[in-house]
């Protein structure tokens, strides 16, 4: 079915659409820099080593958020704070970094961190990873943890769908035809 529009009127909808696009443009950039950023730590770990490390500290921090302005609703994060030891070629280091990005939740993180308050208590080591290339850089959890790029990924391809689909309305579709 094809509408017969003036130039004006084409024109005021290609404006629509452009500042449509606009916006989808931004939550493109913003959803594809949170992706990589999530993406790049892990990806570029893949080649490092596990090696055995101590315990020397660990508790888990706890943030409360609320879903309204009036705090009706609170719900408590949680994610684990760590320090270890491991010798790595005569040398000590010591570690803090437990995942590539600080994440709070109620699941992974907290479980994680029960986990590792049990190995604490109970003196077990725990596997860590280190940079073969500089062995003081170390990490405890090395993979993406999906739980929480899920819904990152969702977004960041809605988001690339709305956009791509703007860009083809406008090349393709408004058009003046006489």
């Amino acid at each position: 079915m094809t509408i017969e529009v003036s130039r004006a009127q084409l024109r005021k909808a290609r404006l629509g659409v452009y500042f449509v696009a606009l916006v989808a443009l931004i939550f493109v950039i913003v959803f594809s820099i949170q992706v990589v950023k999530g993406l790049a730590g892990p990806i570029s770990s893949m080649n490092w080593v596990p090696i055995k490390a101590t315990l020397i500290n660990v508790y888990i921090d706890e943030m409360i958020t609320t879903t309204t302005r009036d705090n009706r609703s609170q719900y408590t994060l949680y994610t684990p704070r760590i320090l270890y030891k491991y010798n790595t070629s005569g040398q000590e280091h010591t570690g803090r970094k437990v995942t590539w990005y600080d994440i709070y939740d109620d699941g992974f993180m907290l479980k994680l961190g029960l986990e590792l308050k049990r190995k604490f208590a109970a003196s077990e080591p725990v596997e860590i990873f280190i940079n073969p290339k500089n062995s003081a850089e170390s990490i405890l959890i090395k993979r993406v943890i999906w739980e929480h790029m899920s819904m990152l990924l969702v977004g960041f391809l809605v988001s690339w769908s709305v956009f791509l689909w703007l860009v083809y309305v406008l090349i393709f579709k408004l058009k003046y035809k006489r």
